[in-house]
């Protein structure tokens, strides 16, 4: 796509992904699980610790179940996406920073504002989602998604990099140790995302801020009359139950990888090398996936991802050492991207175009909320056989059943 195509509105879009993508990798994937288990969780059993934070994630993310399709509909009608967009993120980045300023112990607290925050980011980036549907074409969007989610691994590794540089060696930064260091990172995210708001926050314009009366009744009567209409779509709705399960897994990955790797006894600088790579792997690999999705088919490309993240799923079963978290960390990078891009893209093809705003609230709520089957179902697991290497077999079915249900899916698509 040349840049000539890209309008200012665009580049804000996708320049807001390299921040807010700092809030997933060095927040939810990396130091808030690190320092709650070793730091705020320190005086509680770690199992017990594990399981808190699965149920944590499982509170926000039903919430948003809940509440998503709501936010949409109402955003619809009272055009008020931007403000409401802009509120959430400010929400989220305010909880972040607020970690910053909690001691030993307090992993009450820890779970309640990272979980907050968990909540407004999802809920922020249903809109975000949305923004790009009003600002481009539907033959831009693929293209242009892939662009930011591309992007955002790298935004997102950059920052990460930095804060692994200042809890690896501290001194560097004037700071006195560790965990002072990963306290300050909560601040940097913060910043950083803000900073990379201030784009989109200028440039787009909501084309109508008029108001209607009766705001909360018209909204549900559109969540009902979209929800009502998916069954005359078989093939929509059969995907998005095949999406639901499998980037269930995708995500139940995303958040508990690093938990996981703490309780087998690796060091937290292995881990954080690790999250590192996941990054910058990532950030090509969304590109050469996009290039293999537009001449191959989405499908494809879905299904490939799945079977290797099937792969990684067994593969961590007989985890010992660093060196093997590592490959873990390469093959994740690798399909993380292509799995998300091509969803999206394949999901578009396949809705009626003049509906393709509704059906992308029901997408997003799904994509977004869809990720609290995978922590309950680890929660449920831990909690039963008290072993972190059982916890896997939850993700692993996940998988299954979502390239099972992904097979009924019909397109247009040439392989």
């Amino acid at each position: 796509m040349s840049n000539s195509k890209i309008s200012k509105e665009v580049k804000a879009w996708i320049s807001y992904d390299l921040g807010n993508s700092a809030f997933a990798t060095t927040v939810v994937a990396a130091f808030f699980p690190i320092f709650y288990n070793q730091f705020w969780a320190s005086t509680i059993d770690p199992i017990l610790s594990a399981e808190y934070l699965s149920w944590t994630l499982v509170i926000s993310n039903v919430a948003l179940l809940f509440t998503a399709p709501l936010i949409g509909a109402i955003t619809d009608i009272s055009k008020t996406t931007k403000k409401l967009f802009i509120t959430m993120v400010l929400i989220s980045i305010s909880c972040v920073a607020l970690l910053f300023f909690l001691e030993v112990g307090s992993w009450l607290y820890a779970l309640i504002f990272f979980g907050i925050a968990n909540y407004f980011f999802s809920a922020s980036n249903v809109l975000y989602d949305k923004i790009l549907v009003e600002i481009t074409s539907p033959n831009l969007f693929s293209k242009i998604s892939g662009y930011g989610y591309a992007w955002g691994y790298f935004g997102g590794g950059f920052l990460f990099l930095i804060n692994a540089i200042m809890s690896l060696n501290p001194e560097l930064f004037g700071l006195s140790s560790q965990a002072d260091a990963i306290r300050w990172s909560f601040i940097t995210v913060s910043v950083w995302w803000g900073i990379f708001l201030i784009p989109l926050s200028i440039t787009f314009k909501e084309k109508n801020t008029e108001t209607k009366s009766g705001l909360l009744k018209s909204s549900l009567m559109n969540i009902k009359t979209t929800l009502m209409s998916i069954p005359q779509y078989k093939n929509v709705f059969i995907f998005l139950i095949a999406f639901f399960l499998f980037i269930d897994g995708v995500h139940t990955v995303m958040a508990l990888a690093s938990t996981f790797a703490l309780n087998l006894g690796l060091e937290t600088s292995s881990i954080i090398i690790a999250l590192i790579l996941v990054q910058f792997v990532a950030f090509p690999s969304t590109l050469m996936w996009a290039y293999v999705a537009e001449r191959k088919g989405d499908k494809l490309v879905i299904n490939i991802s799945i079977i290797i993240y099937i792969g990684i799923i067994l593969y961590s079963f007989s985890l010992s050492n660093a060196t093997e978290f590592y490959i873990l960390a390469a093959l994740v990078g690798f399909v993380q991207g292509g799995i998300q891009g091509s969803s999206r893209s394949l999901f578009a093809k396949l809705i009626p175009a003049d509906k393709a705003g509704e059906f992308f609230g029901i997408f997003n709520t799904f994509g977004k909320a869809g990720a609290f089957m995978g922590p309950a179902l680890v929660g449920i697991f831990l909690a039963i056989f008290k072993n972190t290497i059982v916890m896997l077999l939850p993700i692993l079915i996940l998988f299954v059943l979502g390239l099972i249900v992904l097979y009924f899916v019909e397109t247009d698509e040439i392989i």
